[in-house]
């Protein structure tokens, strides 16, 4: 593993653009590029299945150097990408990809996970068949900067030639695949398969309606649960009224043999925004590396790490997230008011403060204002879900 900056590692940097939120160690000029690839990406996809995007959203990317670094950390030697949930300790997306790889070029699983990013920052609950639909629609994404045209809409591809279809299942087998379940693992190939045919049948024939279907998921309230199928059921009733789920299999079967498939071509204007930059601190990516093996289960190295970030900054946002998280609770309202106005940008710290001057039985009436902060800045980024309970109803409805 490579040793942190102050002991001779490369440095680590955090790019900010209007959507994204870039930690890198690559080169400067690479990581400039890569932020703005994704911006261009999320221009796209949300040019076509997201008209109506809010822009006050953004998300989380980790890119490592190149593939050995990556899978170093991952312990994964097949992942080229990896889409976190909006989940403890960022509370938001979060990508993890190398920012160059020996991968083929044509491999699509970094623009497929990238999809699932973009999509969450919008959409932040759900079905699974949705998530997997629109992530190989828009893995085939061409966009060509010079031109400043898009081409979407291609079919999945192995390698260089087109991937065969499989044999769908139902429109109830899909609608009911949530997790990797026995029976689900099983059927992969066809789930996959049927979300992509439905989600690329739906942009061809009903684009209104499914682009309705989409606000309808975003604005269903709380996001902390599961959507219920009464809640899916009466999503999609409401937005297909033309395509009831009783006779959905034989329209889609129809359309794959009859109907027309289109390929997405339109000319955009690729914005280039401003992008800010600062120097991550060995704390920094002390805790960036214990949150990976937080999440990778390995927690001799997770533990090491994490007493590295809070001995060389006690008051390190990410570490004292992941060390609450696992149940410590020796911050002091003291440490957390230094925290909070060290990073007074940053709503997790003002949340940690309010818990921790409750926790002393302080002043109560400042601990509901660190949370009243904390919520503030939860509702200037439409990604983050905030931690349950914390937030007002009619803060948390601000996103919707």
């Amino acid at each position: 593993m490579l040793p942190v900056p102050g002991k001779g590692g490369p440095a680590w940097l955090e790019l900010t653009s209007e959507h994204f939120t870039l930690w890198t160690d690559t080169v400067p000029a690479r990581a400039h590029e890569l932020i703005r690839e994704m911006e261009h990406f999320r221009q796209a996809v949300a040019g076509v299945a997201f008209p109506n995007a809010p822009a006050t959203a953004r998300a989380m990317v980790i890119a490592f150097r190149d593939d050995e670094e990556l899978h170093e950390m991952l312990s994964d030697n097949t992942a080229l990408a990896n889409d976190v949930p909006p989940e403890a300790p960022w509370w938001q997306p979060v990508i993890i990809l190398p920012a160059y790889s020996d991968y083929d070029p044509a491999d699509t699983r970094s623009p497929h996970e990238l999809t699932h990013l973009i999509s969450h920052m919008v959409v932040r609950r759900q079905p699974r068949w949705l998530s997997e639909g629109i992530a190989q629609f828009f893995e085939t994404l061409q966009i060509d900067p010079d031109k400043s045209t898009v081409t979407a809409g291609l079919a999945p591809r192995d390698g260089t030639r087109p991937k065969r279809m499989p044999s769908l299942v139902s429109a109830s087998t899909l609608f009911a695949w949530q997790t990797q379940t026995q029976q689900a693992r099983k059927a992969e190939r066809q789930l996959y398969g049927t979300a992509w045919a439905l989600f690329t049948f739906l942009t061809n024939e009903h684009r209104a309606e499914l682009v309705h279907y989409l606000e309808l998921l975003a604005a269903m309230g709380d996001t902390t649960n599961d959507l219920t199928p009464k809640q899916l059921e009466r999503a999609w009733d409401e937005a297909f009224p033309s395509l009831p789920v009783a006779t959905l299999d034989t329209t889609l079967r129809q359309w794959l043999v009859r109907g027309s498939h289109m390929v997405f071509q339109f000319n955009i204007l690729l914005r280039e925004g401003p992008v800010a930059e600062h120097t991550l601190t060995d704390a920094d990516v002390y805790a960036m590396r214990a949150w990976l093996f937080w999440h990778s289960d390995q927690k001799r190295a997770q533990r090491a790490n994490l007493l590295a970030a809070l001995e060389a900054d006690p008051t390190n946002v990410l570490a004292r997230v992941i060390s609450s998280q696992l149940g410590d609770t020796s911050l002091t309202a003291a440490v957390a008011r230094t925290m909070a106005a060290a990073h007074a940008d940053d709503w997790r710290a003002w949340w940690l403060a309010s818990i921790a001057i409750s926790a002393e039985r302080g002043n109560e009436a400042e601990a509901e204002a660190a949370a009243a902060k904390a919520c503030a800045l939860i509702a200037q980024n439409r990604a983050v879900i905030a931690p349950p309970k914390l937030c007002p109803a009619h803060v948390v409805d601000a996103h919707e």
